[in-house]
């Protein structure tokens, strides 16, 4: 009768497996169909700017390439005071509750509406910032027109879009839109004079996409847009501090860079590292990027199920990763001159130097930022991790404020290279001491991984 029950048994226990491995291939092939939407959108994003050196720095002079390039950096910072923490803490709320139509409405009510007061709060600090400051409000036009680019990342519900793993549709729109904008620039910009194109360009395009991605989403997603209470946005806006506090100390040890060295040298030394960190940043964030956001709402999915799963999914990704982004790294420290000159369009020994210092960013940052994001925030660790690159940014800023007026560039890429160093010995550390670990089966401690400070 064993034998029998056990044949009987055979057939249920065969297609249990079969709806088991078809469930799994359905999640796995959501994350890769992200991961590759996403690359689409960050290369997009990247190739358009490294498309566009060559020409601008031949078209316009180099002081004022590096002008435009202070003044995008300067918006930088409103961009990510504008996107906040929604991109990663609205992502994963959505991604938690996709099944449930009230709570997406809820969470895209609140979030455009705290974004909407972020857009305000950026327009009268710029403001302040451009009037009270002599060398910025010398080219005030450049800097509100390179802060329109804030306004179409008000609109755009990308973080929409990665909650409900949706991307095919924003990777076409992404891409139509760069194309238009690297036409229009070809066009306009024809002389030095026409500098004032290229932020005014740029910032059409962002609002362009940022209209047809709302519009997209509202079509096609069952969202509702109402006037959520004051504890549903304080909720929202109290749940992306950690994260924004994180997202800005990154730009603190990124687009502070550019700022300090604009506002304590000449734009020429502003163009030289503009230009070689952004080859570095293309060749490491087109790959991190789209990686870190297909996966992200993943991670944060098997964390609520089973913590041990998440790490093991964690640990497969770490050991790809770093295989990838080391052969990134040499590539960049080889072949640092003829890469400058081959993007850069001219020899500009600025730039190459800057890439070479730069060149281990994306074995870095990657690894950095797999351990930090993906773990320490999708485990309930996000002031830890706030903490972290809070007290990196402000090392960088320190950092960049001494080296900058006697090394010029050169300072500022030693001191990035040593905040990064910093960043990833730190996130390693905070892994370590909250009983984790990428490589084990079964962590000790995982269980009551939130009593962790």
């Amino acid at each position: 009768m064993e034998g029998q029950a056990g044949r009987a048994a055979s057939p249920r226990t065969a297609e249990t497996m079969r709806n088991t491995l078809k469930a799994t291939w359905g999640r796995n092939r959501r994350v890769i169909s992200n991961f590759f939407s996403l690359s689409v959108v960050q290369f997009a994003n990247y190739m358009a700017p490294l498309i566009l050196i060559p020409y601008l720095t031949r078209v316009l002079d180099l002081p004022r390439y590096g002008l435009v390039e202070l003044a995008r950096a300067i918006s930088v910072y409103f961009l990510m005071l504008t996107d906040y923490g929604f991109s990663l803490s609205a992502t994963q709320e959505i991604s938690v509750h996709r099944d449930d139509p009230n709570r997406i409405s809820e969470v895209f009510s609140s979030v455009m509406i705290l974004k909407l007061m972020l857009v305000l709060l950026s327009v009268a600090t710029l403001s302040a910032a451009v009037f009270a400051i002599p060398k910025l409000r010398a080219d005030w036009p450049v800097y509100y027109l390179s802060f329109l680019s804030v306004i179409g990342m008000w609109l755009f519900p990308l973080w929409l879009f990665q909650g409900l793993e949706r991307m095919k549709r924003i990777a076409v729109l992404t891409v139509a839109t760069k194309l238009l904008v690297i036409a229009s620039t070809f066009v306009f910009v024809r002389t030095s004079d026409d500098y004032l194109y290229v932020p005014l360009l740029q910032s059409a395009g962002a609002i362009l996409l940022g209209l047809t991605g709302l519009i997209v989403a509202v079509r096609n997603f069952p969202i509702r847009f109402y006037l959520p209470s004051i504890d549903v946005l304080r909720r929202e806006f109290y749940n992306g501090w950690h994260v924004f506090l994180s997202k800005m100390a990154t730009t603190l040890c990124t687009t502070s860079n550019i700022v300090i060295l604009g506002l304590l040298t000449d734009n020429i030394f502003v163009a030289y590292y503009a230009a070689g960190e952004k080859i570095v940043r293309a060749a490491s964030d087109g790959l991190l990027v789209p990686l870190g956001q297909a996966i992200f709402p993943h991670i944060g999915r098997l964390a609520s199920q089973s913590r041990p799963a998440a790490l093991r999914f964690a640990g497969r990704v770490a050991v790809l990763l770093a295989a990838v982004t080391f052969v990134i790294s040499v590539g960049l420290l080889v072949g640092a001159p003829a890469i400058a000159r081959i993007v850069l369009g001219r020899e500009v020994p600025g730039g190459a130097v800057v890439i070479r210092i730069l060149s281990f960013l994306p074995l870095l940052v990657g690894l950095s930022h797999l351990v930090g994001v993906q773990i320490l925030v999708n485990f309930g660790l996000k002031k830890l991790f706030a903490r972290i690159v809070l007290t990196a940014g402000i090392v960088n800023v320190v950092l960049a404020l001494l080296l900058a007026p006697s090394l010029k560039h050169v300072g500022v890429a030693i001191g990035s290279l040593t905040t990064e160093v910093l960043i990833l010995i730190a996130v390693y550390v905070a892994l370590r001491r909250s009983g984790l670990s990428l490589f084990a089966s079964r962590e000790k401690g995982v269980d009551n991984l939130r009593a962790v400070p």
